[in-house]
């Protein structure tokens, strides 16, 4: 449990470092309804590495993580990519994703409102500080 944390935190520590420099997706819930859907989630999450994947071939390879200086790229390939080959798919981002999604939905109500993010976010990782509540 713990090292899926880890990884779901890396993963999403990079969403919200693409989406601050490149404003990607400067706001995640796009309705504007104060809170955060799955489907919203799993779409900036997306986005994100639709970003970091620039020659298009659904998979983030540590060079391309490297070209947009993330720092520690092996830990999160090591710990992202489920299969084992190197490199982080785009399925196994968005599984991770997913996961960590409903990590982070504490009332199982399918969305994240502003308090359950507040709960589980750290000084090091806060893709909502881009997000409006």
């Amino acid at each position: 449990m713990k090292k899926t944390l880890i990884v779901l935190t890396t993963i999403l520590f990079t969403v919200s470092l693409v989406f601050a420099a490149q404003a990607v997706l400067p706001k995640a819930d796009k309705n504007k309804d104060g809170k955060i859907s799955h489907q919203e989630y799993l779409d900036a999450s997306g986005a994100a590495f639709d970003f970091l994947d620039k020659n298009r071939d659904g998979v983030v390879t540590k060079e391309e993580m490297q070209a947009h200086g993330k720092v520690d790229t092996d830990q999160w390939i090591r710990e992202a990519d489920a299969n084992q080959d190197g490199k982080v798919h785009k399925s196994e981002h968005q599984e991770t994703a997913r996961k960590r999604f409903f990590s982070l939905d504490k009332d199982k109500s399918g969305h994240i409102d502003r308090n359950e993010w507040a709960s589980d976010r750290s000084d090091l990782y806060s893709p909502f500080n881009l997000f409006t509540f």
